[in-house]
């Protein structure tokens, strides 16, 4: 099971009441959620699990894992100043990397992965059927996965994605939470840029359509004359430094 989405928001949940992932799911109220790293016989995580700061467990190494900063989203970075979980680097700029892996973590198994696209979605990998690393880094590939991390697999694999769930009666000690970003609120600030007078109905019409540098000076020529009018000073200036930080030194914005 995959999914890719763009995610407005993750969490690291460490699952010290032994609840099952339904459960959290229900109370979090989360998009997607997936079973976290490695333990022990003691139900305590191994490598690094941070939350918000607070070191619930860590080890000796300082590689790449699942890090939330203050906006809440995941990236696959070092910091482990905000919220951290370790889990098994596969693959970094779309380049596989190389881990010494324990013989029970190198074996063909069941595997749970988070990637990461270029254009900064995640996609999420849940599967029970049985993979080796290289076969797991291959079919993220495969989908178009830029950056990579394992988290545990066997039967500890499991998730559940809005479109199905992969199920397995084995508590887990941490958890990764995700919440997708809505289509609702992309739509509440296009229907206040069309409101105010930013946008045109041509543009709205088409959302995801590039600008070209007439058509955004055409934009900031909008909101100044919309800031003028209501605030003045320094906003009676605001395309002219726009220009003057060559926002519109390109032929096709992107914005």
């Amino acid at each position: 099971m995959t999914d890719v989405f763009a995610c407005a928001r993750a969490q690291i949940y460490y699952n010290i009441k032994r609840k099952p992932l339904a459960q959290v799911k229900r109370e979090t109220g989360c998009s997607h959620i997936i079973n976290g790293y490695l333990f022990n016989g003691s139900f305590q995580p191994v490598g690094w699990t941070v939350i918000d700061g607070k070191v619930i467990s860590r080890d000796a190494y300082q590689d790449w894992g699942i890090s939330i900063g203050s906006d809440g989203k995941p990236q696959m970075l070092t910091d482990r100043g905000g919220s951290f979980l370790s889990g098994v680097p596969l693959l970094k700029n779309g380049a596989k990397l190389e881990r010494s892996l324990t013989p029970d973590v190198a074996r063909s198994a069941a595997r749970t992965a988070v990637g990461w696209m270029p254009d900064g979605r995640i996609c999420l990998w849940c599967d029970k059927t049985s993979l080796t690393r290289e076969q797991l880094q291959n079919k993220l590939l495969g989908l178009g996965v830029a950056d990579a991390l394992m988290l545990d697999g066997g039967g500890s694999t499991q998730g559940i994605f809005p479109n199905g769930k992969v199920a397995s009666s084995r508590k887990v000690p941490t958890m990764v939470l995700f919440r997708a970003e809505t289509k609702q609120a992309g739509n509440a600030d296009l229907k206040w840029a069309g409101k105010s007078g930013i946008l045109t109905e041509a543009q709205l019409a088409e959302p995801e359509k590039a600008v070209t540098r007439r058509e955004l000076a055409e934009i900031l020529h909008r909101l100044q004359k919309i800031n003028s009018k209501n605030r003045g000073g320094f906003y009676e200036s605001f395309p002219d430094f726009l220009l003057e930080s060559q926002c519109l030194t390109t032929e096709r914005s992107g914005v």
